[in-house]
């Protein structure tokens, strides 16, 4: 019997593709759009699933893995957009807790980001990934990465591609954001949910100004690069 069921979740085919030909005893689900793969890294059984991008489809997705496979752990990965000074082109962010920057009821008096979750309505909404799994990535990045490419911190998801410099100042210091995104904070809430420890891994793609002449070909390079950290730390679990 497997060690683990490691649900993996990405938004776009490149962002899974490397994984995908890594596994053992492959078969394909497709369900209700749904495209997800199974097969065996190891001791360790992997979903791994095309979410397609935006909150709704990750929320989607992640509940239907949970549901039907009962993982013991979920990670999303893929690519994101920096937003804080200190990342670069190719940086890697591994979550610490995770927000959603267009959630907005702030006529009614609650902070931007604040889901009407809680007692306190200043503060938005934050979903803590798993501090076993930070710590675990870390200490593998550590080994493969230099040390200056590796950074933690709040990762903010929301259903706009952020290529605005004032937009991109606002996620930042409303939410002391390092990057920004389309799909980790719906898969957060639904692990928190669901009692579920999870973690989300970004590489930087880009800077989230506006300049995306490369945008395409940086997708697909560094999308590798949070496929190749979840590669090295299924390899050593």
């Amino acid at each position: 019997m497997p060690t683990n069921k490691i649900a993996i979740i990405g938004a776009m085919e490149c962002e899974i593709s490397s994984i995908k030909q890594e596994l053992k005893d492959l078969k394909e689900i497709v369900y209700a759009d749904l495209q997800i793969y199974t097969g065996n890294i190891k001791d360790n059984f992997i979903i791994l699933s095309r979410s397609g991008v935006g909150k709704v489809n990750a929320a989607l997705n992640t509940q239907y893995i949970i549901d039907t496979f009962k993982p013991n752990m979920v990670i999303n990965i893929g690519v994101a957009g920096g937003v804080d000074k200190c990342l670069n082109i190719g940086d890697i962010v591994i979550g610490t807790n995770l927000v959603q920057h267009d959630f907005d009821i702030t006529p009614l008096g609650y902070a931007k980001g604040c889901m009407c979750i809680g007692k306190d309505k200043s503060k938005p909404t934050k979903y803590y990934c798993d501090n076993n799994l930070i710590e675990k990535f870390q200490n593998i990045l550590e080994e493969n990465v230099p040390k200056n490419k590796i950074h933690q911190g709040v990762i903010a998801s929301g259903d706009q591609f952020i290529a605005d410099r004032d937009v991109k100042k606002e996620i930042n210091e409303s939410f002391d954001a390092l990057a920004v995104e389309m799909e980790g904070c719906a898969i957060a809430q639904v692990a928190t949910r669901n009692k579920i420890p999870f973690i989300v891994i970004r590489a930087i793609s880009d800077l989230a100004d506006g300049d995306m002449s490369n945008a395409h070909a940086e997708f697909e390079k560094y999308s590798q690069v949070s496929s190749q950290a979840i590669k090295l730390f299924v390899d050593t679990i």
